[in-house]
């Protein structure tokens, strides 16, 4: 084996086991959409002599020991991606807390670094009880609310919801979701254009940060590709208040004691309800604490775990 390969795991559903209290097991439906989206990942953040660790080739290498003393990688260190790497001896790299990723990953976590923004498009709101949540719902909104569960990603646990009186659909939706920790609910909007920003805060607090790329997501937020963002393509004023906004990312995130890949998205959307419709910048819609899947190309394949020459990334 190569001695440069690394063994990962690609756990891109962590976001439910940190919601998760107690055990984690993801349903057969859940592993099939990690598998799907773990392809996508194989060659970039995944080099050529990498291996993927799954549940279904574990047990092979633990009895084999092929992957003993090879450094360990995960899409986000939870418990359950740390204990398949020790199952195959693997060296995993040094990792928050699950106390912390649960604290950065958080939907409410985002908005509170979000808040102090300038010029951030709408305001995000927080619902910790069923009546905050209805009254939120009934205020004007041209084109309806979107709400978001605690935890989420690739466009799950999430609904959009128009003014008013929910349904009993979406109330029993509502209810569900609240046991699972506040609500964040922001209004609808039309995206024209989606950016993310990708970096590395390091175990001392500095961070690395990489230059805009252009995202591209379906309609229900699941991630369909990236491409490398043409400086002449992004407004002076959007890089400028881009760059604020994942500076300030990463500096929640080192304050908060996390280190390691990070990445924010935003978008440029239409102003609902006005007749000329302007487009506006919502410089922070997320951000993820783990990698993410355009998180290698942002990057350039620069990490502390891949030394490589390429330009685009910057230190603040």
């Amino acid at each position: 084996m190569n001695p440069g390969a690394r063994c990962w795991v690609l756990n891109l559903d962590a976001e439910h086991e940190l919601e998760t209290v107690g055990a984690y097991t993801p349903s057969a439906h859940m592993r099939s959409v990690v598998a799907a989206q773990q392809r996508k990942l194989l060659g970039t953040l995944l080099g050529p002599d990498d291996i993927l660790l799954t549940e279904a080739n574990l047990d092979g290498y633990t009895e084999s020991g092929a992957l003993r003393g090879l450094s360990g990688l995960a899409w986000c260190p939870t418990p359950r991606a740390l204990s398949m790497l020790d199952a195959v001896g693997a060296i995993p790299e040094s990792a928050p807390s699950v106390d912390i990723l649960r604290r950065v990953n958080a939907r409410p976590f985002a908005s509170e670094v979000r808040a102090p923004l300038v010029e951030a498009s709408f305001e995000k709101h927080l619902a910790t009880d069923l009546d905050m949540a209805l009254e939120r719902l009934a205020q004007p909104a041209p084109l309806g609310w979107l709400v978001r569960r605690t935890f989420g990603a690739a466009g799950r646990g999430r609904r959009r919801l128009a003014i008013g009186q929910p349904s009993a659909s979406d109330r029993t939706w509502l209810v569900a979701s609240l046991r699972l920790g506040p609500l964040t609910i922001e209004p609808w909007v039309e995206i024209e254009r989606e950016y993310t920003r990708s970096g590395w805060v390091e175990s001392d607090g500095a961070v690395l940060i990489a230059p805009p790329c252009f995202q591209k997501t379906n309609r229900e937020g699941a991630w369909e590709h990236t491409d490398t963002a043409d400086p002449d393509l992004v407004p002076s004023a959007d890089d400028q208040l881009l760059q604020q906004a994942v500076e300030q990312a990463g500096r929640a995130l080192a304050r908060a004691g996390y280190f390691g890949a990070f990445g924010i998205d935003a978008f440029r959307h239409r102003v609902p309800g006005e007749s000329h419709r302007p487009l506006v910048l919502n410089p922070m819609s997320e951000i993820n604490a783990r990698f993410t899947m355009d998180w290698f190309q942002g990057m350039s394949g620069r990490t502390p775990h891949r030394a490589t020459e390429g330009p685009g990334v910057a230190t603040t």
